[in-house]
């Protein structure tokens, strides 16, 4: 890691210029590398939706269908900060300027900050449906990929490259314990089943075998620096792991230092879909209508993991503490990255190869839907209540959406909601499902934005999630 000592830097360049970088390149390197997969519950109530099994397995759309490559395409953002919280609108009327501009108040954006801001990202695509509906029984067949990504980013790090040393003190200390990152991808390939049981109750399951591509993970029992003048002292106790097929591997330096993940994609070989891991996954539901104008549902998605195997495991481990020095040029230096940055990173956590790596186990996020609709002029307006609780690894949330369905004809359905989402952020959403002919569309969003600058880019949300799908239904 190379530390170098400046004369006196204006705090505006030393923003910009020295530990911006600092940060870019940590979001860089970790992202490609949790996320809870999310689906859009706006769609929750538009029954005709295809492959409705996938918000709850007992409820069956009333038509067989068969969708391919763009039949169920899902993205979903969270984060614990809205882009208005990183970029600003200009007072002149010139371009928004972002955080790291210098006529931000550091102070004041640093004391807003939670003591780690996350960043997650879903994205979840259908290869293959088929619903088919026989009488009272509906039979599915589906598989698809998805991948989730998030990092976890501690306060003091945006102190670091924000705020850099402290003037007034000869040492400033930083504690990234916090920082924090993982990425999940696999298969997931499945038969499904529901049935109607006399005029109230239905049930319905889903078994679903998967394939894990890869999984990687970062994490820290302790990362600190104690940043002096002349020199800096780093503790860094670790890992970084990654699960992942032949097609991938971990490096190191001449130092034996881990600095990154080599990609071979001219190993692949067949077209077939590299895999490491193995798991399996369920879904349970089951509804009621005990009267005609109400119905009553629950569901429990996702119950399942995936087991990596030991032979694509490769670990990184750092335990110790570590000094880096520089050189003292005035009485006014102040310490400062290089712009080799990716480098100095990577020797700041100082991780090296451990060959201890075992077989682990990776849990789904399970959700536990339930609702309750409500209908009027014959059900063709209804009034639903979706309850949504997931059950991470990293913690639970909770998410209420309230919501408004239109169901003028078997043609078009159309649903506006309202979610309150971990009880501290809410949002309106929409849904919308049409049939033309033979093709079944539908669209949807939980968290549509309403502000926006005058490039286009919201600003006012920290939640985003899109889906979208084509399908046959006949």
């Amino acid at each position: 890691m190379i530390l170098i000592l400046n004369k006196k830097i204006p705090k505006a360049m030393k923003r910009n210029h020295l530990y911006t970088p600092i940060f870019l390149t940590l979001v860089a390197l970790l992202m490609p590398a949790k996320v809870t997969a999310q689906k859009v519950n706006s769609l929750y109530f538009l029954e005709k939706t295809p492959f409705h099994t996938q918000w709850n397995p007992a409820m069956a759309p009333s038509r067989s269908g068969i969708g391919i490559g763009i039949s169920n395409i899902s993205f979903s953002f969270q984060s614990d900060l809205a882009l208005n919280d990183l970029v600003f609108p200009s007072k002149n009327g010139e371009k928004p300027y972002t955080f790291l501009d210098p006529q931000v108040d550091a102070n004041a954006f640093i004391a807003g900050l939670k003591d780690v801001s996350s960043l997650n990202i879903n994205t979840s695509i259908d290869i293959f449906n088929l619903g088919i509906r026989i009488l009272n029984n509906y039979f599915t067949l589906h598989s698809g990929i998805s991948f989730d990504a998030g990092i976890g980013v501690p306060k003091d790090f945006f102190k670091l490259f924000m705020l850099g040393m402290d003037n007034t003190n000869s040492n400033t200390q930083f504690d990234l314990t916090g920082l924090n990152a993982n990425m999940m991808s696999y298969v997931k390939t499945g038969v499904g089943y529901s049935m109607k049981l006399g005029q109230i109750f239905s049930v319905g399951i889903n078994a679903n075998y998967l394939e894990g591509i890869a999984d990687m993970r970062m994490g820290f029992d302790e990362l600190t620096i104690d940043a002096g003048q002349t020199k800096w002292e780093v503790t860094s106790k670790g890992y970084i792991q990654m699960a992942a097929p032949d097609m991938a591997s971990f490096t190191y330096n001449d130092k034996d230092s881990w600095n990154g993940v080599d990609v071979n994609t001219k190993s692949l070989s067949g077209g077939s879909m590299p895999k490491s891991g193995n798991g399996f996954s369920v879904d349970l539901g089951v509804t009621a209508k005990p009267l005609p104008f109400l119905t009553l549902s629950a569901a429990v998605l996702d119950l399942g993991s995936i087991k990596w195997d030991a032979k694509y495991i490769q670990r990184a481990k750092s335990n110790g503490t570590y000094t880096y020095e520089g050189e003292a040029l005035n009485d006014e230096a102040e310490t400062s990255m290089s712009s080799q940055t990716l480098e100095d990173l990577e020797e700041m956590v100082h991780f090296t190869k451990d060959n201890s790596a075992e077989a682990y186990s990776s849990k789904l996020t399970t959700k536990l839907n339930i609702g309750a609709e409500a209908g009027i002029l014959k059900n063709k307006i209804t009034f639903g209540i979706l309850s949504q609780t997931g059950f991470a690894t990293e913690g639970n949330y909770e998410d209420l959406m309230l919501s408004a369905n239109f169901k003028p004809s078997s043609i078009i359905q159309g649903a506006l909601s309202y979610s309150l989402l971990h009880g501290n952020m809410s949002s309106y959403g929409a849904a919308m499902n049409c049939k033309l002919l033979f093709f079944n569309i539908f669209a949807a969003a939980d968290y549509i934005p309403f502000k926006y600058t005058p490039q286009f880019v919201p600003i006012n949300n920290s939640f985003y999630n899109l889906q979208f799908g084509i399908n046959m239904m006949f």
